[in-house]
């Protein structure tokens, strides 16, 4: 029994162990499929997008169409945004998504394929926006990204939260176009396509390290994993070289060498640029401090001669006392001596009978000792002159004068010079009284407090004060040593000293502080005062401290048009206006260049916008001659003493970047109308010559059947096509007769200063670069590159024909209009050398030949 209850367990064993092998074998077995239904981005190039009947065509399109030949399969593929695409695919529509990356909340959903293709997502941003790196670069900043894509998510994890979403790829580019997108992330190949398509890629630059990798798969949603195995095997039949001529096909080649790259030389040229740059500013800076070591040089030798000088007078001073006493004491002993004489001579008068012969013998020796001593007084009297001649001349060259006042009497004598010093003379009342009225009113009280010390304590004074010279009202400083003299009683009896005008001294000192703290060109305070006093009113008693940073807009542009003459005069302006709208409290100083800084203490954010408002209102008021004032602010405020200083300061300078950003583009249109008005006023034929190429290059652009917006840029390129002429010498522009060769090298400037200008303002540098080449030759003998035959873009050549035919057929400074028929050869005979022969055929049987041009006015 138990034997065949063995027997029963295995046989139900054996039987259930079959039919899940059967069931296994059952669903693996991948159903069969003859249609299959994929959904994709429509506008993702070169993967996928609508041509212009809006057929899909890419990449993806090209590889399924390649699927469907290898397996047999139909395959049908529906194009629309990525957002509804995904949206459709989870409700189920389709039997494929494509064109879909890679995510953890996706993997709960979708069931993915092998990736087919390696997509870099980097971050674009406009050329004008520096410092864009990476993603913590786009903090401060909205970021543009398409609705759904990956994208949002990696810039979410990494803090961004500002994020414009837009339905596709092509409305992200076209939203930068529209200038309402200054930074967005994108595949790297749509992006680029539609920057070409849009004529962007020159505005645009892109981060050297991507945002972050994707790749490219085919997905199935979860439970429909039987077309995954399908799906797979039937792209593996697609060879290798399939899938190459496929790529190649849409990205024309296979790879490029990074050093081929134009974005690498630009690079190149950019980095030469820097470098030279950061040179020329290290030796501007080196010569600089070479300078201002000679001029301090310079300042303490003079500062040692005058020291010099004064030892020197001090020592022959002390020479002179010293002979002075030495003769006195010589002359005492003479006395002495007379008097011994005197007493031997009346003693021998008792005697004189009987010693006449010696009395006789004793005068006539007494006489030799007389004459003796008076050759020697004499000698020592003209020494004495000789002396007092040269203490004088010292005095009068270190503009000092002495002094001696009689204090019981309050009367003082003086040298001639302490007049000069004074501007008194002779008659002027030498008293106490008379002296205080020299000193100045500010300091007549210091100086008897200081005079009343010296005498408390006996002291010699040395002091300096200012006075009022009496002859013509001059203030001046002057400087006094001097001492006190005693008598027996130890009262002070006489006042010895001597004054000397210190005045230029004092002016020095003064005007080298002023240049130690202030700007020289606005007198505001410099960068050095400003770091001293940010330290200064660091304090708890200024909080709130408002820092404010301040930009001049279109400085640079105004320097390359007008000369820096005029650029000086606009930040002179620019102070005034600073110094008007703040308050006297509060700290404004330059920063270099165009920056300024302003230290509001004790100011809040309302305060200060006030503040602002007012110095805007009273720039709105100021030019410099027809030029408007625009200054960029920004501010940030310090409420606590943990603040880092240095931390608002930055965050106030990246406010006023980015503020600098809207309203500098804007400053500089106007500055470009303002140079088109100045140049018309200056020479009203440039005017007349300007209007009328702008009408030939537009009759030209018509006649060629160009699209609208090229004529209308052909029209406005052949206005601004002189521009640069505003910075050309107006006697040059002017003069009747012929150039000569230094005057003929400066009007062949003029097309790289309008470059200059016409490059610094968004969305004119193609016109820059139209205008740059408009004196360029059809055999590449033109000027400033030398570009030859194609180089050459078609607007600058069709330039070069109308400004030379108008030139021609135009009355001139130094001859008059040229007939047509002449001008007509003309063109004729340089067409191939310096104009393009197909262009200047069309001119001529097109343009001057018709009767739609309006007649030139003379």
């Amino acid at each position: 029994m138990k034997h065949a209850s063995r027997k029963y367990f295995f046989f139900w064993i054996l039987s259930l162990a079959f039919l899940l092998m059967h069931t296994t074998h059952v669903n693996a077995t991948p159903p069969e499929i003859k249609t299959i239904s994929v959904v994709t981005d429509d506008t993702y190039p070169p993967y996928s997008f609508r041509d212009s009947q809006g057929d899909l065509q890419g990449i993806t399109i090209d590889q399924w169409k390649l699927f469907e030949q290898k397996t047999g399969i139909k395959v049908t593929i529906t194009g629309m945004t990525w957002n509804k695409a995904y949206e459709s695919m989870i409700k189920g529509d389709f039997d494929v998504i494509d064109t879909i990356s890679y995510n953890d909340e996706r993997a709960k959903i979708f069931d993915y394929s092998k990736p087919y293709a390696t997509i870099d997502i980097p971050i674009f941003f406009q050329k004008n926006i520096s410092a864009i790196t990476d993603v913590n670069s786009l903090k401060e900043f909205t970021v543009a990204a398409k609705k759904g894509d990956n994208s949002i998510n990696v810039l979410k994890d990494h803090g961004i939260t500002d994020i414009e979403e837009y339905d596709t790829a092509e409305a992200v580019v076209q939203a930068a176009k529209d200038h309402k997108a200054v930074i967005f992330v994108l595949g790297k190949p749509p992006a680029q396509y539609y920057l070409y398509k849009m004529g962007l890629q020159d505005n645009f630059n892109y981060s050297s390290t991507p945002l972050y990798t994707s790749q490219f798969f085919r997905a199935i949603k979860k439970g429909h994993s039987g077309y995954l195995p399908t799906i797979n095997d039937g792209f593996a039949k697609i060879s290798e070289s399939e899938y190459k001529a496929i790529d190649k096909k849409w990205f024309g080649i296979e790879s490029i060498p990074f050093y081929e790259l134009p974005l690498f030389r630009v690079i190149v040229i950019i980095v030469a640029a820097v470098f030279l740059m950061v040179l020329l500013m290290f030796i501007w800076n080196r010569t600089l401090q070479r300078m201002v070591k000679q001029k301090t040089r310079e300042l303490w030798n003079a500062l040692r001669a005058r020291q010099q000088v004064e030892a020197e007078i001090r020592r022959l001073n002390a020479e002179l006392e010293s002979r002075v006493v030495e003769r006195t004491a010589q002359l005492e002993d003479l006395n002495s001596e007379l008097e011994e004489s005197n007493a031997m001579l009346e003693d021998e008068i008792v005697k004189r009978e009987n010693v006449e012969e010696d009395i006789r013998k004793l005068n006539e020796e007494l006489e030799d000792k007389i004459k003796l001593r008076t050759s020697q007084l004499d000698e020592l009297n003209a020494v004495l002159e000789q002396q007092n001649a040269l203490w004088r001349d010292s005095q009068r060259v270190a503009h000092m004068g002495s002094y001696v006042t009689n204090l019981e009497t309050r009367e003082w004598e003086c040298t001639p010079e302490l007049h000069e010093i004074f501007g008194i003379d002779a008659t002027y009342p030498h008293t106490l009284e008379g002296w205080a009225g020299i000193v100045h009113p500010d300091w007549q009280d210091e100086l008897s407090n200081y005079l009343l010390q010296v005498e408390n304590t006996k002291q010699r004074f040395d002091y300096e004060y200012k006075i009022i010279r009496v002859h013509d009202g001059e203030e001046r400083w002057v400087h006094e040593l001097g001492k006190i003299e005693l008598d027996h009683q130890v009262n002070a009896v006489r006042l010895l000293g001597m004054i000397q005008d210190v005045t230029d001294r004092k002016r020095a000192e003064k005007k080298i502080v002023h240049l130690s703290f202030h700007d020289q060109l606005t007198g505001l305070y410099n960068r050095r005062f400003f770091e001293e006093e940010l330290k200064r009113l660091d304090v708890a008693r200024n909080y709130p401290l408002t820092l404010v940073m301040a930009d001049v807009n279109g400085l640079k542009l105004i320097n390359d048009s007008f000369g820096h003459a005029i650029g000086d005069e606009l930040l002179k302006n620019v102070a005034e206006v600073l110094c008007k709208g703040c308050r006297d409290d509060d700290i404004i100083a330059r920063l270099g260049g165009d920056e300024f800084v302003i230290l509001l203490p004790n100011t809040d954010a309302a305060e200060t916008e006030q503040i602002l408002k007012r110095i805007n209102s009273l720039a709105l008021q100021e030019r410099v001659g027809s030029i408007e004032i625009s200054i960029s602010f920004g501010y940030e405020i310090k409420r606590y003493e943990k603040e880092d200083i240095l931390e608002l300061f930055k965050k106030a300078e990246d406010y006023m970047y980015k503020r600098k950003l809207f309203e500098g583009p804007s400053m500089r249109g106007k500055t470009i109308n303002t140079i088109i008005r100045t140049l018309h006023e200056k020479n009203k034929r440039e005017e007349q010559h300007s209007h009328r190429v702008s009408t030939l290059c537009r009759s030209m652009g018509e006649a060629l059947g160009l699209p609208e917006g090229e004529v209308q840029e052909l029209k406005s390129v052949g206005l601004l096509h002189d521009i640069g002429k505003i910075a050309i010498d107006e006697k040059i522009l002017n003069k009747p007769g012929k150039l000569t060769n230094d005057e003929w090298e400066e009007i062949k400037r003029h097309p790289e200063i309008g470059y200059r200008i016409l490059s610094t303002v968004n969305g004119m540098a193609e016109m820059a670069e139209y205008v740059l080449a408009h004196h360029e030759r059809w055999d590449g003998l033109g000027y400033p590159k030398g570009l030859k035959g194609e180089e050459l873009p078609l607007q600058p050549r069709i330039i070069a024909i109308a400004d030379a035919y108008d030139a021609m057929t135009s009355v001139r400074s130094y001859r008059g209009a040229l007939p047509d028929e002449v001008a007509i050869r003309e063109l004729q005979k340089n067409a191939g050398i310096q104009f393009d022969p197909e262009l200047v055929k069309v001119f001529i049987d097109k343009v001057v030949n018709s009767s739609s041009i309006l007649k030139r006015e003379n």
